[in-house]
């Protein structure tokens, strides 16, 4: 027997060491079943004490009876802590029987939880979740937060070592890994964690092939995305240590795993990963394509324009403008063509290449054959990316020409709109809103005034423009009065709206954000900025009106933090770039 030396003394008590409880972890195998028993019996008494050693071997055991047995001991152990807040201690209680979406979901409420409450609870789940699919996509969370140089980072390190504690599980040491790499001096501490991070992972990634805890995907790999937020935070990792080599080789793996997909189509995953390691630093991961596609001829030009906005990253502007063009003219014989020009447009403004952007919309838009309702999608597209660039009187023009057809009747062109779930009258008035910003812009106070009264008074609410006309009325009493009685007005029809569609994010957004740049009740601004993450994390545009939020409650910080998540997210907008920089700047201590 192997237990008989500590089954001769409760492994309860105080002093049973981590070599004891090892050993009874052991014995949850042992030929005699009343060996077994015992060990059971004496590991649940010992109760959360014994969950680190559990976990890691429901885990990682290679015995199946230790690794069964040990996950049904620890699916005992409560997640909770006497010391969490009331609001950690009921998000945990209702993780513990929630299914794995609503998990998901309360896994990224306690991401974004104020002053940081949750991080400590969330590496808690890394450490004690019942399943490993679980604790893998807490931490792919928490990866997910690391950045070289970011200035929040340290603030979350000490929250993450004290939820991780002494866990063994592959997910717990690849992150305690990451905190490690990332606050050590020495090279060969950095480089010493690094390593320990890249065998934590294989490890991970090892019992994700030996266990499979949730069913596969479309692709057949559900934990795809949690393998791919680790895989690329060990880049940036190595990046930061200045191992570049080894990053590009890790890369070049990511990219050889997709096109050895049985469904080798293009599906834009390598798009995605070449624009990620641009934005990361590493524009020369452009060359890894020349394995797949020689001399680059890539026939898919989303790709293609991705390599384009890598070449340009690297300063070869001749080569990137000639894959640029290649991949606008084979746009219009891709499969979907309108279609490939749209996604294209939608793709390159999002990565900054805002002049081929433009020249994809404008194919669209300019061309008498494109299909009404692409000719609609690029329009709406193309005039908000113009408005983000500062050219609002192209952009009112624009979005006139969607709101207005081009030549169909205007009952066919409204007809259209409703189909695709746009307000005519709303993009009319926007479309207004953008004109008063050109006259704005041109220092037209009186024309600016006149086009703010038109957007306002129209039956649609354009959010925008009643800010804008709030703004304007600074100084003027009567005219802050009549704002006061517009902005009144539309936060009562959004309530209702939110009333009548309570799962839907955008009429929570739209409340906090008008009152967050009027007036009104701030802190229901901000449950309901928050209620709108909830429905969708880590939304743009809902980080950018939380953030408002907060710089309109008076807190500073939290306004800078929230931005930065923003920015983060959409790191080309120059619309968040600004409001950045506004936060920043009225954090700032003032000079002496």
């Amino acid at each position: 027997m192997i237990l008989c030396a500590v089954a001769a003394r409760p492994a309860a008590a105080a002093d049973a060491t981590a070599e004891d409880i090892a050993q009874l972890v052991a014995a949850l195998g042992d030929s005699d079943y009343a060996e077994r028993e015992r060990a059971a019996r004496q590991l649940e008494a010992l109760g959360g004490r014994s969950a680190d050693a559990l976990l890691t071997a429901a885990e990682t055991s290679a015995d199946l009876e230790v690794a069964l047995r040990a996950r049904a001991l620890a699916e005992a152990i409560p997640p909770t802590s006497p010391r969490d807040p009331p609001e950690v201690a009921a998000e945990l209680q209702r993780y513990a029987t929630a299914d794995f979406p609503t998990r998901s979901r309360i896994m990224h409420r306690l991401l974004r939880l104020d002053d940081d409450a949750g991080i400590e609870p969330l590496a808690r789940i890394v450490r004690l979740d019942r399943a490993a699919a679980g604790a893998r996509v807490a931490a792919a969370l928490l990866a997910r937060e690391y950045r070289p140089g970011d200035p929040f980072w340290p603030l979350l390190r000490p929250r993450i070592e004290a939820g991780l504690g002494e866990s063994g599980r592959p997910a717990a040491r690849f992150l305690r890994a990451v905190v490690a790499a990332s606050e050590a001096a020495a090279p060969q501490a950095v480089a010493a964690a690094i390593d320990e991070a890249a065998a934590a992972l294989d490890r991970l990634e090892g019992a994700i092939e030996q266990q499979g805890d949730e069913p596969a995907g479309d692709d057949g790999d559900a934990e795809a995305p949690v393998r791919l937020v680790l895989q690329r935070c060990l880049i940036d990792l190595e990046l930061a240590a200045g191992r570049r080599e080894a990053a590009l080789e890790r890369l070049r793996r990511l990219f050889a795993a997709d096109w050895e997909r049985e469904d080798a189509k293009e599906d834009g995953r390598t798009a995605a990963g070449l624009i990620w390691a641009v934005e990361h630093g590493l524009p020369e991961a452009v060359e890894l394509l020349e394995k797949r596609w020689p001399g680059l001829t890539i026939d898919d030009p989303v790709t293609a324009y991705a390599a384009a906005v890598a070449l340009a990253a690297r300063g070869d502007r001749e080569r990137a403008v000639r894959l640029a063009d290649a991949a606008f003219a084979s746009a219009q014989a891709a499969a979907g063509g309108f279609t490939a020009r749209l996604r294209s447009g939608v793709l390159l403004a999002k990565w900054g290449a805002t002049d081929w952007a433009i020249r994809e919309y404008r194919a669209v838009c300019e061309d008498p054959q494109s299909p009404a309702i692409e000719f609609v999608l690029v329009g709406i597209s193309f005039a908000e990316l113009l408005h983000d660039l500062g050219r609002d009187d192209e952009a009112a023009e624009v979005l006139r020409r969607v709101a207005d057809g081009r030549g169909e009747g205007a009952d066919e062109a409204e007809e259209l709109l409703r189909r695709l779930e746009r307000d005519p009258a709303l993009l009319r008035a926007r479309a207004v809103y953008f004109a008063s910003c050109a006259a704005a812009a041109r220092g037209d106070a009186v024309r600016r005034r006149q086009l703010l009264d038109e957007a306002t008074q129209r039956p649609a609410r354009e959010v925008d423009a009643l800010i804008a006309r709030y703004e304007s009325s600074a100084g003027d009493a009567a005219a802050r009065a009549d704002a006061r009685i517009l902005v009144g007005r539309a936060l009562e029809r959004i309530e209702e709206e939110i009333q009548s569609l309570p799962e839907e994010p955008n009429g929570y957004n739209e409340y906090a954000w008008l009152v967050a740049n009027t007036e009104g009740d701030v802190k229901k601004a901000i449950r309901y900025s928050k209620k709108s993450l909830d429905l969708s994390p880590d939304n743009t545009s809902y980080l950018d009106t939380l953030a408002h939020c907060r710089f309109a409650a008076g807190d500073r910080g939290a306004a800078v933090r929230i931005q930065t998540l923003a920015h983060r997210e959409e790191p080309h907008s120059r619309t968040i770039r600004r409001n950045l920089d506004r936060f920043r700047a009225a954090a700032a201590p003032a000079a002496p």
